[in-house]
């Protein structure tokens, strides 16, 4: 029961992951705080499933709504109360055993269009893959022979994880002193005289996923499967596809069951942001050497545009080194004695009020650990 977990006394950290692609279909208007302030749909957006009616009036109870609500809009304080109820729910989550997975990523793009050089790149892989005896081999014994119509496959993932049964359930596992593990043909092996409740298991419980992107849905869709069933079967080649040509598992996904071409971008982006340590924050590009520079350039400009809120300033040499120099030194020391100390390591940089340098020190350490960075933006 939700009632027994008590919220209060738990600390939260952790990265929101939010991946950038170019997706099947033209992009919808993103969600953003405005006037009339959607918490449900802010909360959605940042969860890998929606909010239940339960979560939902869990967080009321603990005043958790009303403090985004009373957050002023693309303020750093609302940004921190929706990590703080999102933390909230995940946690609710694990603790019913339910898999924490991050937000889904926008749906890799699918090839429709014929006068770049991309798209001719993109038939020639997918051509070549048509040809794999696993993508062949799938298709005879699950497909009749033949890829479905696109608008079809989520009907048939539906009925075919229902065919499969209930999926399951992963774990990391410790093997005891005394056991082997063998790999023959059909997979690895344990043999083991420890019983499963001796088992040192490590983590969480885990839940293995099929992804897929449907038409006009800018989202991947995602099932979780039964180990050994055939989406699970499904699962792994497209896994191993994306591997070898570069895809997104969802573009593969869509291949195998309707043929759609997968389309190569140029520069894929994956941002991940901090909600503790914000500038732990990164971006990653994947590029194809084919791109020119100043593609690279734009892709990444476009990006740090949407992240940083306002105008970005680099901090001087000054208060880069008044910043560590605090730090190393507050606390136990006062501001009075850090103070002293600085001015007689750089006299150039010399204070005379205390006030003045807390404020600058302090202000410096904030620039630097948390910079401005909108979360929003990147949904």
């Amino acid at each position: 029961m939700y009632g027994t977990l008590d919220i209060n006394q738990m600390r939260f950290k952790g990265l929101t992951a939010n991946q950038h692609e170019i997706m099947i279909t033209e992009p919808s208007d993103s969600t953003s705080p405005s006037e009339s302030l959607d918490v449900r749909a802010l909360l959605d957006a940042r969860l890998d499933a929606p909010l239940a009616d339960e979560e939902f009036r869990f967080l009321e109870l603990q005043g958790l709504i009303a403090e985004i609500e009373e957050a002023p809009a693309r303020r750093r304080s609302r940004v921190a109360a929706l990590a703080k109820a999102v933390q909230t729910v995940k946690t609710l989550r694990r603790a019913q055993g339910k898999e924490e997975r991050q937000k889904s990523p926008k749906a890799g793009r699918l090839a429709i269009d014929d006068r770049d050089r991309r798209f001719a790149l993109s038939r020639l892989l997918a051509i070549e893959a048509e040809r794999d005896p696993e993508v062949c081999g799938f298709r005879e014994r699950y497909l009749g022979g033949k890829p479905l119509e696109w608008a079809r496959i989520e009907e048939w993932i539906g009925a075919t994880a229902a065919a499969d049964g209930e999926h399951s359930q992963y774990v990391e596992i410790a093997l005891p002193a005394d056991s082997s593990l063998r790999v023959p043909v059909e997979g690895p092996r344990i043999e083991s005289e420890a019983l499963l409740r001796d088992v040192h298991v490590e983590a969480t419980v885990k839940v293995k996923f099929v992804s897929y992107g449907l038409p006009g849905k800018d989202r991947v869709q995602v099932v979780p499967v039964r180990a050994g069933g055939v989406l699970d079967e499904l699962r792994r080649l497209s896994e191993k596809l994306a591997r070898s040509y570069r895809w997104t598992a969802d573009q593969a996904t869509v291949f195998v069951l309707a043929g759609v071409t997968p389309y190569m971008v140029g520069v894929r982006i994956e941002t991940v942001v901090g909600s503790a340590h914000p500038a732990a924050s990164t971006v990653c590009l994947e590029i194809d050497p084919i791109v020119s520079p100043l593609e690279v350039q734009k892709a990444y400009s476009q990006i740090r545009q949407k992240m940083l809120e306002g105008i970005y300033r680099p901090l001087t040499e000054k208060h880069l080194k008044l910043a560590v120099f605090a730090a190393e030194r507050r606390p136990p020391a006062k501001w009075a004695e850090v103070m002293a100390a600085w001015n007689e390591a750089h006299p150039e940089y010399g204070y005379e009020k205390e006030t003045v340098f807390a404020r600058d020190a302090t202000a410096a350490q904030n620039r630097l650990l948390r910079p401005r960075l909108d979360a929003d933006a990147l949904l």
